[in-house]
């Protein structure tokens, strides 16, 4: 990283003395006077809250305070303690990675997809698998409810992560303050373990995905999975991610442990074998898995089809609703959408390819009829 020139430290002192402190991260004038602003902002309501808006030295203090932390590179989202996920304000706390607007993007534009199709069920379950700070079934939820009322989401976010699931709850609650719709339907977060073997041992804690489903009395099926794992090699962590990502996110959310003998998997793929098998278990008719470039996309997009229970598969990029003739390509037989860098895969069966509008054929339109009378007669005995 280039050193920052004196020059520079010098002008940006004479617009403010706080400025060259917030250079450090932001390596960018503009952006250290935007952070800046941010601050003061976050300062104000900080001092309004706490009634000290007659004594200008306190608000200083705190400012300078603020500055610091910044410039040792803790994340603003941290210092400010929100960022924004779509439209959703989403609380932030340091031991919980902070939700990515490349994340928002994928969500977004598959529940635009989802929400437009003629042929749901009345009630549409839609699970997902390391949910953080619970942002994925938040914006779901914000963004389906606000254009579909005939529909009830039944949403549930899975974590291994007591820190995360208590965010979640968190965040949860401060959507429903704002009065978000959050009444039509349902929605929770529980414990679980992603990577637990759901035939073996069920005495450890967090219990698998499946012993967590029974004991908190969980549907057993699922319409779409969504997943935003750990996906960062080792190697990749310490070569492609920032300073303040090293020093103050959580790694266990960024790089997955070690792969459990020779099974042939990189270490930053371990999740994905795992999420596609819950993915079959469950009968998810559409899954969605983020993935940190092509190349990882590519893998992933093979070990889908290679598991023989998708009809489609396809790759999106950072921006998936930016699709145009120059957009549109295929890689090693599977299509590629949108622009920038590889970010998710979407996999799709029976009733989920009309749901994406991928087309109806007679079979998928017969699988829709048996999906109809299925939920008008089966009901999980966990509710």
């Amino acid at each position: 990283m280039p050193r920052l020139s004196t020059a520079l430290l010098r002008h940006a002192y004479t617009i403010d003395p706080l400025l060259p402190l917030l250079l450090r991260p932001c390596r960018n004038l503009l952006a250290a006077q935007n952070e800046l602003r941010w601050l003061r902002e976050y300062v104000d309501m900080v001092a309004r809250s706490r009634r000290m808006g007659h004594r200008k030295a306190d608000r200083k203090s705190l400012l300078r305070q603020l500055a610091r932390e910044r410039a040792s590179g803790k994340p603003l989202q941290y210092i400010l303690g929100t960022e924004y996920f779509g439209d959703l304000e989403i609380r932030c706390r340091p031991g919980v990675l902070i939700p990515r607007q490349e994340t928002a993007a994928s969500i977004t534009y598959l529940v635009r997809l989802i929400r437009n199709a003629q042929s749901l069920p009345p009630e549409l379950r839609v699970l997902d698998l390391c949910t953080g700070t619970g942002c994925i079934p938040l914006l779901f939820h914000h963004e389906f409810c606000s254009a579909r009322k005939d529909v009830a989401l039944r949403v549930l976010g899975v974590d291994i992560s007591e820190k995360a699931t208590e965010l979640a709850e968190d965040n949860l609650r401060q959507v429903q303050r704002r009065g978000d719709c959050l009444d039509q339907g349902e929605m929770g977060f529980m414990l679980a373990d992603v990577l637990i073997d759901p035939f073996g041992d069920q005495t450890l804690k967090p219990p698998s995905v499946k012993a967590a489903f029974n004991f908190n009395r969980k549907p057993v099926f699922w319409d779409v999975l969504t997943s935003n794992p750990p996906y960062i090699s080792p190697s990749a962590y310490w070569k492609t991610t920032t300073r303040s990502v090293r020093g103050f996110e959580p790694k266990l959310a960024l790089v997955p442990p070690p792969a459990p003998g020779n099974c042939g998997i990189e270490q930053g793929d371990l999740f994905y074998p795992r999420i596609l098998h819950i993915a079959r278990d469950v009968e998810a008719k559409i899954v969605l898995l983020e993935v940190a470039d092509m190349n990882q996309a590519l893998r992933v997009a093979k070990m889908a089809r290679e598991l023989n229970i998708f009809d489609g598969v396809e790759i999106w990029r950072d921006q998936p609703d930016q699709i145009d003739d120059s957009s549109s390509a295929e890689l090693q037989g599977f299509p590629v959408i949108g622009q920038g860098n590889g970010r998710s895969v979407l996999c799709w069966r029976g009733i989920g390819a009309t749901w994406l509008g991928k087309g109806a054929s007679r079979n998928n339109l017969n699988l829709i009829d048996d999906h109809r009378l299925f939920r008008s007669y089966w009901r999980s005995p966990f509710g």
